[in-house]
């Protein structure tokens, strides 16, 4: 019944349509013939000027100028003329005028202009034709008065109304689409691009079609022949289109078929659990409690011998489950406390390996610390005396000075950080403005010019109450870090805020950020993933910043940066 009544849905809208297409084909073809009409005229009108007559009588200088004025058309319709020249009976170009005369070398043609018939027409119009990057080209001929065998050929770009465009797609649908062509089906355009010719006969062009046009849908079009022109106009629109109908009207029926079908699969389903199920539920608790789940039971409410049965296999399943669940709670309790004696045993184990490498670092610190300290001063001394005598020495020797300069500054600062690790000194603690330390820092740091730096500091922020120095050695080494991680540039971002009590300084970059199994470990002595420094600047920072009643940590957005928190206590007011 459903492909019975699609199939007659789909004859109905394919009559419908063919209905509606034949009078809109029509009705265009009225209107176009009405322009047609008036576009005669004005060629008509052009080649009745008595200045053109003139010219042909007497070709002076004068009677040229005026003839050359007379072939520019004026009327705003016009605009889409590119030449008119003067013929004579042999086809030979006599003049030429218009707004692209220059053009005629191209379009001077001889089989391009029509065929003419002085008792017949009084304007005749040729074929479509495309013409290098002109695609439609359309010549119009009329004979110029008292001037027997001596012609005007217009030559126009032809051109469709978007008005014409829009009222089809009003009437038949956004995708309906308006096709011109020479008759003979040498070329058929929509006046955007050249289009495959519909499947016409010569002989009778007046009719309906349907066609597929290569590598699109099928169309369904009423073609009907221009009056007095060679053209034929086709109005046409996709085969999908005109049966969405009937598709959409057989997925329905499809649909209320597949409903009924599936309402009585589940009735039949429904009818057979009702016989099936109970002894299923027996059967398969029976089989599960036998392979060891002794919390499977049948779960059979029913007044009938299968619901006394179940019952009493379920008072079975109870106590063998109760006796099963006594003894993996013991089982469970043993083995928690023998997991936390291994936890307690393995922390106990790290703690003694840290504080060994703690004590090796301190006696390492302490010894080398200061004998290296010396040197390094010798040499940074004998570094500025080279700067300072050698004004003029070339640009190699001063760039190999400062490589000397920045590698003594690394390993100065190498020898600081084990000295501040082995000793960290009590804190002198001061109210102070937190945006003081941050600026005073940015300025001993002086990021580059491809770090921008946005500052973030609230006029209610309160001081904060730690030790100067402490405070800018971690603020000095979050910021150096930030920028060292911002290699190709970026933004680096410090913002102050008030959070449970205590005053943070947030120092964020745009660099890679903390690889996610690194981040437990950046603040462990030693540890570290850059190829200098031997890993105590977050270790010696989170030391400073918990000797002043703070702490130090660290949120990461792996490939977007991170963002390191200095928690400081806020002054007390008086």
């Amino acid at each position: 019944m459903s492909a019975a009544a699609y199939i007659a849905v789909r004859r109905s809208h394919l009559e419908n349509a063919d209905a509606r297409l034949v009078p809109l084909t029509d009705q265009l073809a009225t209107n176009y013939a009405t322009s047609i009409g008036l576009l005669k005229a004005r060629v008509r009108a052009m080649a009745d000027q008595p200045a053109i007559s003139r010219f042909l009588a007497d070709s002076s200088p004068a009677n040229r100028e005026r003839a050359l004025a007379a072939l520019i058309p004026t009327a705003p319709q016009d605009s889409l003329v590119m030449a008119t020249e003067l013929r004579d009976a042999g086809g030979n170009i006599l003049l030429v005028g218009g707004r692209h005369p220059g053009l005629v070398t191209r379009l001077a043609q001889r089989e391009w202009i029509p065929a003419f018939d002085e008792h017949t027409d009084s304007v005749a119009l040729g074929r479509f034709r495309q013409l290098a990057d002109t695609l439609v080209v359309v010549p119009a001929v009329a004979p110029v008065t008292g001037r027997p065998g001596v012609h005007l050929v217009q030559w126009r770009r032809a051109v469709t109304a978007p008005l014409i465009q829009q009222q089809v797609a009003r009437i038949l649908g956004s995708e309906a689409r308006i096709h011109f062509g020479n008759a003979d089906g040498s070329l058929w355009t929509d006046f955007n691009t050249t289009v495959p010719p519909p499947p016409l006969d010569p002989a009778q062009v007046r009719g309906l079609l349907t066609y597929a046009r290569p590598g699109r849908d099928e169309v369904r079009a009423s073609a009907v022949l221009l009056p007095g022109t060679p053209w034929v106009l086709t109005v046409g629109f996709p085969t999908r289109a005109i049966l969405a109908p009937a598709q959409s009207f057989l997925r329905t029926m499809a649909g209320i078929a597949g409903f009924c079908l599936t309402v009585g699969l589940i009735a039949a389903w429904v009818m057979s659990r009702r016989i099936t199920t109970p002894l299923r539920h027996l059967t398969d608790a029976a089989d599960a409690i036998a392979g060891g789940d002794h919390s499977r039971r049948a779960g059979l409410a029913r007044d009938d011998e299968l619901g006394r049965l179940g019952r009493s296999f379920d008072a079975m399943a109870v106590q063998v489950e109760e006796g099963r669940q006594r003894l993996e709670e013991k089982v469970t309790a043993r083995t928690g406390e023998l997991d936390i004696a291994l936890l307690r045993l393995q922390e106990t184990q790290e703690a003694l390996v840290r504080r060994e490498k703690l004590a090796v670092l301190g006696q390492l610190a302490s010894g080398v610390g200061h004998e290296l300290r010396n040197p390094l001063g010798v040499m940074s001394n004998a570094v500025y005396y080279l700067d300072a005598v050698q004004q003029d020495a070339p640009a190699d020797v001063r760039k190999y000075l400062e490589m000397l300069r920045e590698q003594i500054s690394l390993s100065a600062k190498i020898i600081n950080d084990l000295l501040d690790f082995s000793r960290v000194t009590p804190a002198a603690r001061l109210p102070i403005p937190l945006e003081h330390i941050a600026e005073t820092q940015l300025r001993r740091l002086s990021p580059p010019e491809r770090i921008t730096v946005i500052r973030e500091f609230p006029p209610s922020l309160p001081l904060v109450h730690v030790d100067p120095v402490h405070a800018g050695q971690v603020v000095l080494n979050l910021l150096t870090n930030a920028v060292q991680a911002m290699t190709e540039g970026g933004t680096l971002h410090l913002r102050g805020c008030v959070s449970n009590g205590k005053v943070l300084l947030e120092v964020s970059d745009t660099g890679p950020g903390v690889p996610p199994e690194h981040l437990d470990k950046i603040f462990e002595p030693l540890f570290t993933t850059k190829p200098t420094g031997i890993g105590l600047g977050l270790a010696v920072s989170r030391s400073l910043a918990q000797a002043n009643g703070g702490d130090l940590s660290c949120a990461n957005r792996p490939g977007r940066g991170a963002t390191f928190a200095f928690a400081m206590l806020a002054a007390p007011v008086n």
